[in-house]
């Protein structure tokens, strides 16, 4: 009697114990979805994307192949934003191979129903709608998806992440941007950057290779973020960095799919992804300064790192 008495109250205890973890498990998904809800933008309509030629947009049937625009944008008070960074993450979920593909800012593009411009303008003109257009004209395959922040959500991750350690290659000295931000120096060597330090080291372009120089250190950040944020002691950091994320992010990736590309990336090695900038010369046109592309690289890039072949 005594011991089906015992029996009885250790159930009861157990079934206790796992309806606490339910709420838990229910409140944490309803948290995380509640965070989601923020940071997710609704899939645009095709009649806003400004594109009369969805034609030249080629998908590849046979390969399983997803496309992210990540942007940079930078607005300063009441000024339209601009991308300042544009990079296209381009994964091969057939093969396991991921590549960076990077566009110069100030690369001369056909803008859908506004003609050729600087492709970070076409944000300005048409926000991220208008942005996703232009780089599908630009490139001849679909961008699936879309990830951007700002200047300021970038240093407030970083931040959160209680740093990102790099190896700084050279010197890099910033006075300011015009935006009110201190003075930042960097010495050359492997060293953990704060939130400001690593904004001067991924916007700096005062040394010879100028822009090209900024999206090559773009790319080895995001690579060094990777790697930090999928550290184990940062995952109760992942609390902080959702809501940082809320504020500052913006995305058409459903959560069920943010979680399935996390776990991929969980399985990289950083060290593996392909990093491509797209060439060209500089240029005046009208007495504007351009990057002219290199057709023929841009070519062969998107054949081999954005269709796979």
């Amino acid at each position: 009697m005594d011991r089906n008495k015992s029996c009885s109250k250790g159930k009861k205890i157990l079934l206790f114990i796992l309806f606490i973890l339910l709420l838990l498990l229910v409140a944490g998904s309803a948290w995380g979805w509640s965070v989601w809800a923020r940071i997710y933008e609704e899939v645009p309509e095709e009649g806003e994307y400004y594109y009369e030629h969805r034609e030249t947009v080629q998908k590849e049937p046979d390969k399983n192949i997803t496309n992210i625009l990540i942007l940079g944008v930078d607005q300063r008070k009441n000024e339209a934003a601009r991308a300042d960074a544009i990079i296209i993450m381009s994964i091969n979920h057939d093969t396991g191979e991921t590549a960076m593909i990077s566009i110069p800012r100030d690369s001369r593009v056909e803008i859908p129903g506004r003609g050729p411009d600087k492709i970070n303008a076409a944000m300005a003109y048409g926000g991220i709608n208008l942005m996703r257009a232009t780089v599908e004209k630009l490139l001849g395959v679909p961008i699936n998806h879309y990830v951007y922040t700002n200047f300021a959500g970038f240093q407030h991750i970083v931040e959160t992440l209680g740093g990102v350690t790099i190896d700084v290659e050279k010197t890099i000295e910033v006075i300011t941007y015009g935006d009110g931000l201190p003075p930042v120096v960097l010495q050359p060597g492997v060293q953990k950057l704060n939130g400001l330090e690593a904004l001067a080291y991924v916007r700096y372009r005062g040394d010879p290779e100028a822009d090209f120089g900024r999206m090559r250190r773009q790319q080895k950040f995001l690579k060094a973020v990777a790697t930090e944020t999928l550290q184990a002691e940062n995952l109760f950091r992942l609390p902080k960095l959702l809501e940082q994320a809320a504020e500052y992010v913006r995305t058409d990736l459903s959560l069920v799919k943010a979680l399935s590309l996390a776990k991929m990336a969980a399985g990289l090695d950083m060290e593996e992804i392909a990093a491509v900038t797209l060439q060209g010369k500089n240029g005046l046109i009208g007495g504007t300064a351009y990057v002219i592309l290199d057709d023929e690289f841009l070519e062969q890039t998107i054949d081999s790192y954005l269709r796979w072949n």
